[in-house]
């Protein structure tokens, strides 16, 4: 599809994937089931109703990202659409409201805050304490050997773009010589 950047995305996923190993919670059907019913079905960001599409209906949003180690828990999770889902990324969720819905953003900061009271949570100071000392080394190891992979596809990526544009230029020059050519 054009437009798609899956390769810059594919950092980001792999990262993203390694800090859910660090997790110890996960969010059980019921819970999920819970926040929903507590948000009313909704987007707790644009207030806009489940589809029920799996694509483009209600998912679960982590409030702290799952890049800065938050989990996929309730406390944590909290109902939006695809389109805030992706719109949100990893802005912090009150600012995300603030700027995004000005005339709801403070009735929908209350009912998440309303919410965080009643399922607390808080990002663990040592994302690694969950691990032994060997699966930790395993994970830093692992996370080194991606960081050595992904610089490896960065210069090929950029040596294949490098190449395609001389190609290009090569080919402009090459077809310009040719109508000079002809007239």
């Amino acid at each position: 599809m054009a437009g798609t950047k899956h390769f810059s995305r594919m950092n980001y996923h792999v990262q993203r994937g390694m800090r859910e190993l660090l997790s110890h919670r996960t969010l059980s059907n019921s819970e999920w089931e819970e926040i929903k019913l507590y948000f009313d079905n909704l987007c707790a960001f644009c207030g806009c109703e489940d589809t029920g599409n799996p694509r483009t209906g209600i998912v679960p949003d982590h409030l702290i990202p799952a890049v800065e180690h938050g989990e996929n828990c309730i406390g944590n999770i909290v109902p939006s659409c695809q389109d805030c889902n992706d719109h949100r990324g990893k802005k912090e969720w009150c600012n995300y409201l603030l700027t995004e819905f000005t005339n709801d953003a403070e009735a929908r900061i209350s009912r998440i805050k309303g919410y965080l009271e009643q399922y607390p949570y808080k990002v663990t100071d040592d994302p690694h304490e969950y691990l032994t000392d060997v699966e930790t080394e395993q994970y830093i190891k692992l996370l080194t050997e991606w960081n050595e992979v992904w610089e490896k596809a960065r210069v090929l990526r950029d040596n294949i773009n490098e190449r395609r544009k001389n190609e290009k230029t090569l080919s402009l020059v090459s077809c310009k010589q040719s109508n000079k050519e002809l007239y």
